[in-house]
């Protein structure tokens, strides 16, 4: 082997590994929670941040993604405040990198 070759199989592998890497470190968890443990605050805006929902997260909270629509964080809202209500449970898959966890669907299920 030459030189070049082995630098190219070398820089090959790095690129390969450093992917692997950011790929991983996207996971996608669910979890269940009593729609009454869960805080939901909006800091002044429409869109939501719901805290103490059992998230890997600080405060175990979790967000909407920034392009979630208008529509989309108000349905939020009146799905947790529906399921407070009547003494429900939340249930949510998000994805979590570091300290931040957004959410990908989200539901009501049986008390």
């Amino acid at each position: 082997m030459n030189k070049n070759t082995i630098l190219k199989t070398a820089c090959g592998a790095a690129i390969l590994g450093s992917a692997a890497v950011s790929i991983s470190a996207m996971a996608t968890a669910h979890l269940e929670s009593p729609a009454a443990a869960i805080q939901i605050s909006s800091y002044g805006l429409v869109s939501p941040v719901l805290f103490y929902t059992g998230s890997v997260c600080s405060n175990q909270h979790l967000n909407l993604d920034d392009s979630a629509s208008v529509d989309a964080q108000k349905l939020l809202w009146a799905v947790v405040l529906a399921a407070k209500s009547t003494g429900g449970k939340l249930s949510f898959d998000y994805d979590y990198n570091g300290d931040v966890c957004i959410i990908r669907s989200f539901s009501v299920t049986g008390s």
